[in-house]
């Protein structure tokens, strides 16, 4: 009697667990591209003035997209390497997708030149860069509003405070036909007139149409130059509504997966089959658990992934009860058959688990794709959650309610009498 409520108290703590706390773990996961909807370009990197693409600029390639996908507010953005000069990008979640795509592949090459125009406002000599972004603070640019318009601006810090001193010492004051113009990536941004020596290393760029596109320009000017030109060799996008659209279908075929399951292993296996059933409950909470846990982003295949799983989770149960039903039919008694059924069968689960695993890595490390290797970590989790509930909890409960002497009948797992006699 003591094993049976040993049994009883288990398995009701875990329900009571999975009822509290599941959904909002799946609530809390993060969805990819497929589910949530974003879109995905794929880029070749050409350094500036030819020659190799090296892992350094790689690296500093992929620093300064990150930069700029923070000033978008995108979460759990992907930025994935793909050498020898391929970079990819997925951003889950973004609508604005023009605004996304003019951000990601502007060089924000910032360069101040001194243009001379003539009575007609045409430029009739410009300077080579005096100042570039090089010489600007790191993350010093911000957004700022004028006091005599209360218009946006973006205010700039200068590394060098002599430097801008010196250059608008050298330009007229006060003269319109001489401007210190600020331009990026070669498109002219404002041209102020410069009416008094600057000291204090301090500059603005005016002309912003709205915060907004102060903002952005602030922000892409704190990410810094992009140090290579970045050429779109494909795009794909995924609508919200069709992201949400595979999610409801991924939920429905886990369910209907869930249940037809636990139909087979009730109606085949009996005692050992409920057992099934409820560490199949606390594998699927288990794979969420860690999918939250350790912030793995949840694709379709993914999903598809999970549900192979299910799968892959009962075949442990499978091999054991199939195991016990060998020893009862051989004549031997219901705690005999069940100790000696899952001695015998360990093996050949480990072995299973171990070559599944196995194959789960290579696909991880030669899968390439992102999707590829999501499926690979998912794949992999399955198969080790597998070996903590449908070996170790589902041994657990099946011996507490052997012991508990209340199931003494072979039909209990599944074995009739006349199958026994024949033995």
């Amino acid at each position: 009697m003591r094993q049976l409520v040993q049994f009883a108290l288990i398995v009701a703590a875990l329900f009571v667990l999975i009822g509290t706390t599941f959904w909002p773990l799946a609530r809390g996961i993060t969805l990819g591209l497929d589910l949530q909807g974003g879109f995905e370009l794929l880029y070749k990197i050409e350094p500036h003035g030819g020659g190799p693409v090296t892992t350094d600029l790689l690296r500093q390639t992929e620093t300064v997209l990150a930069n700029r996908i923070n000033v978008l507010g995108v979460a759990e953005p992907l930025i994935e390497p793909e050498p020898p000069d391929r970079i990819r990008i997925q951003l889950p979640g973004v609508t604005n997708v023009d605004e996304a795509r003019q951000m990601l592949a502007a060089e924000a090459h910032l360069a101040f030149r001194h243009l001379v125009l003539d009575d007609k406002g045409n430029v009739v000599e410009e300077s080579p860069d005096l100042l570039t972004g090089a010489d600007l603070k790191e993350g010093a640019a911000r957004v700022v509003f004028s006091d005599r318009t209360t218009a946006p601006m973006v205010s700039l810090t200068v590394k060098d405070p002599k430097k801008l001193e010196a250059i608008t010492r050298s330009i007229p004051h006060g003269d319109p036909k001489h401007r210190l113009a600020i331009f990026l990536d070669d498109r002219l941004i404002s041209a102020p007139t410069v009416n008094a020596t600057i000291t204090n290393g301090q500059a603005v760029i005016e002309g912003m149409a709205d915060v907004e596109e102060a903002r952005r320009l602030a922000g892409l000017l704190n990410a810094g130059a992009l140090p290579v030109k970045l050429v779109e060799l494909s795009y794909a996008s995924v609508s919200p509504t069709l992201g949400q659209a595979a999610l409801f279908r991924g939920i429905e075929a886990g369910v209907a997966a869930l249940l037809f399951i636990a139909v087979f292993m009730l109606a085949v296996y009996r005692l050992p089959g409920f057992v099934a059933v409820v560490t199949l409950f606390a594998y699927v909470y288990l794979v969420f658990f860690f999918l939250w846990g350790i912030r793995v982003t949840l694709t379709l295949p993914g999903i598809a992934a999970l549900i192979l799983g299910m799968g892959m989770a009962v075949d442990a149960n499978i091999i054991t009860d199939e195991r016990i039903k060998d020893e009862l039919r051989s004549g031997k008694s219901i705690p005999s058959a069940v100790k000696a059924g899952s001695r015998r069968s360990l093996m050949t689960i480990l072995d299973a688990h171990v070559t599944t695993l196995i194959a789960g890595i290579v696909l991880f490390i030669m899968g390439g794709a992102s999707a590829i290797r999501g499926f690979a970590v998912i794949h992999i989790l399955s198969t080790v959650l597998n070996l903590i509930t449908n070996v170790g909890l589902a041994r657990l409960l099946l011996h507490l309610l052997v012991r508990s002497g209340r199931f003494d009948r072979p039909a209990f797992f599944g074995v009739r009498e006349r199958e026994i006699r024949a033995a």
